[in-house]
Parts: C-alpha cells; structure tokens; sequence
C-alpha cells in the first residue's frame, strides 16, 4: 500500500509514522484507499509517501489525530502491555513507578486511567504492584498476533479519546537535542539529517 505520510513520532521505540492510504495492491484486503494507518518505520522519512506491507499498518479511528497517532501511540502502547500483561492494573490497585525511562509517564497515565492509584515511590512497600525498568524491559519482549495487537491498538485509542494522555508534554527537536527524553512529533516536511 501507498501511504500519504501525516506525522512522525520519534521515540525511544523508534519512529512511528502516521498518514492516509493513498493507494492499495489487489491483495489488500482489510484497507482501502483513504483510510488512516499508522506503522512502525525503521527511520524518519521525509518523502511524501511510503510503501507499506498491509500487515504492518494499523488502522487509526476518524477521531484520533495522525499527530497523536505518530507521538503519543507507541508509548502508550507499550505502557498498556505494563499495566495489562505484565502486571494486572485494576481500580484500586496502589502502584508505585520506580523505572524512570519515558514509558513512566505513559505508565502513570495508564494506571490512573484504570482507577489505580499512583503512590509515591519512596512508599513502595505500601504498593500493590510496583512498576520497575524490568517491568518494561518484560513488556518489550511480548509479541502479540495481529488480532490481539489490533485490540490493544483499540484500547490506546480508547484512553486517547478519554483524554487519559492529555498531560504528557512532547518535545521539539531542540528540547530533544538538549537531553529531553519525551517524544517529538514531526511532519515529513520538517524531517531532514539535521533533525
């Protein structure tokens, strides 16, 4: 498939991209032309359009923005797997956040979202669960089938939509040159070997 390139959101995970589906092959089956994806891409691209294998894409909800979809989905993303994989996050659960990394954001996020409560770190032994850079490194390592990733796309637009995410800051290129570790949207014009 022929993707209009949107947004780009660079991370810590990589580079997410964001944009409308220009055109599709006669195997494609589940996209169609004017449908809005996003995918992963193993660098930023400043090209208008890209080819993508439709196995790659997955489809963004007409009330998600392409910018969020590129910046904001694959942290939360990666957080769900933490509060929902590795650790079962509910209402009511006490959570302390030790790991530091930029998915710990995310993660506060999540947790609050599903009525947990986020406790102070230096009482962590008061928590439920706590929340560690092995809990990450543990959430990086689950692969899900295309269904089950589907579903939990459909949970991060779902906490998007509920503004579960709203107070997560991104950077400009500059606060990234200068150390800041949250993600930085682009669009393909700005995508240049400087940034």
């Amino acid at each position: 498939m022929r993707v209009r390139v949107g947004a780009l959101g660079i991370s810590a995970l990589g580079t997410q991209v964001a944009g409308t589906i220009e055109a599709v092959s006669s195997e494609t089956a589940g996209f169609a032309r004017n449908d809005r994806v996003a995918f992963r891409s193993l660098a930023p691209t400043s090209s208008p359009t890209v080819v993508v294998a439709e196995r790659d894409l997955i489809g963004i909800p007409s009330d998600v923005s392409l910018d969020s979809a590129a910046a904001i989905f694959p942290c939360a993303l990666l957080a769900r797997t933490v509060v929902r994989q590795v650790h079962a996050i509910g209402r009511g659960t006490r959570v302390a956040v030790t790991d530091v990394s930029v998915i710990a954001p995310f993660v506060t996020a999540w947790v609050e979202h599903m009525g947990g409560a986020v406790i102070a770190v230096g009482e962590s032994a008061a928590a439920d669960v706590v929340i560690s850079g092995q809990s990450i490194r543990s959430a990086l390592g689950i692969r899900s089938g295309h269904g089950l990733a589907q579903q939990a796309a459909a949970d991060v637009f779902a906490a998007m939509r509920a503004g579960a995410f709203d107070s997560i800051a991104l950077s400009s290129v500059a606060e990234a040159r200068n150390g800041s570790r949250s993600p930085v949207l682009l669009r393909p014009a700005e995508v240049t070997l400087a940034a």
